[in-house]
């Protein structure tokens, strides 16, 4: 599993508990303020300056900081907020998630680890330990964690999708999809169980993923990672009318999306409709101009069509993109030849 996806669903993850705490108060602030009426960052310092001692305004800028992705700042004052109130739970998880967003994935793990001692029952703090212990590699700490969610009987579904994802990394596979099987059966509107069943099942050749995105495109219509992988693994199969339906429904909803032309290209290719094939291989370069392979498979394309002058000009510029790819070195000295 690539780590940079995983950071991704623990930041989206994080922030999204962030939002559902927004308007969280203190019990024992005998001064409570009303504060989902404040929507600037003015107003709220003006409210501080006034009420130095209420963790609730510290927390409100935090977030309003956050939302202008001024993340050093509202670090900071979370942590002011955590000197106000020590006893707050949601204040230590804001702090880790901050942490996290800035890359300090050290710093929100030890907050998270102190906070577990004073809470030791929260299951959120502990699931957001165990994706940074996750993240960091740490998987017997991980599993330590979610073990002590599962053997309190909490049918937390994200905590079987954490398990099945360090079952992944370890190539416990079997491990793997009965713990995601269990996520589904727990919250059938996980997307990203049903997302990893699929391509954990097609890593193994393993038919089975076909249905399971079948499934899920159903399920998730407008899930543009659902479409793509569906389409990845129905191509894998050779069900390429199926495939390209789901590439062509990701580029109409995001155009910019490189590998679903490239991967159309390809498929163009392998069926020898070279004219479409280059059609979506030049569509994959205008999404992105380093993608030295789409200049590859194009230059092969105009090969197989004979154009060796083309097909020598994208082989080049793959080659200046990437300059030890052998197939287009490779390729580069067959239309050489070709050309003699």
């Amino acid at each position: 599993m690539n780590k940079y996806i995983v950071l991704f669903f623990i930041c989206s993850f994080f922030l999204i508990s962030c939002k559902n705490d927004k308007n969280s108060t203190t019990d024992n602030n005998e001064n409570k303020i009303k504060v989902d009426s404040i929507n600037s960052i003015e107003e709220i310092t003006k409210k501080i300056r006034e009420n130095p001692l209420n963790a609730d305004l510290f927390l409100l800028r935090s977030e309003l900081y956050l939302t202008d992705l001024n993340i050093e700042e509202a670090l900071n004052d979370a942590e002011i907020a955590l000197r106000i109130d020590s006893l707050r739970p949601d204040i230590y998880l804001k702090i880790a998630d901050y942490n996290l967003l800035l890359g300090k994935s050290e710093e929100a793990k030890d907050i998270l680890i102190k906070s577990v001692r004073f809470f030791p029952d929260n299951i959120e703090i502990r699931l957001k330990l165990a994706y940074i212990y996750f993240y960091v590699q740490m998987y017997i700490d991980a599993m330590k964690e979610l073990n002590y969610i599962e053997a309190r009987n909490i049918q937390n579904s994200e905590s079987f999708y954490l398990k099945a994802l360090i079952f992944d990394e370890m190539e416990m596979y079997n491990d793997a999809i009965t713990a995601l099987k269990t996520a589904v059966e727990y919250d059938n509107s996980n997307w990203k169980a049903y997302n990893l069943i699929g391509l954990i099942y097609g890593s193994l050749d393993n038919k089975l993923a076909v249905e399971y995105f079948r499934t899920a495109v159903k399920l998730f219509p407008n899930n543009l990672e659902i479409r793509y992988n569906a389409g990845v693994v129905f191509q894998k199969f050779e069900l390429y009318d199926e495939a390209i339906a789901e590439y062509e429904y990701v580029i109409t909803a995001d155009p910019k999306t490189t590998e679903a032309y490239y991967n159309l290209g390809i498929i163009y290719v392998d069926n020898k409709n070279f004219m479409s094939a280059l059609e979506n291989f030049t569509k994959a370069i205008e999404a992105d101009s380093l993608s030295y392979r789409s200049y590859y498979n194009r230059g092969y394309t105009y090969e197989q069509l004979k154009n060796y002058k083309l097909a020598e000009n994208d082989y080049r510029q793959s080659l200046k993109i990437m300059p030890n790819y052998e197939l287009a070195i490779e390729g580069l000295n067959e239309v050489i030849e070709k050309k003699q």
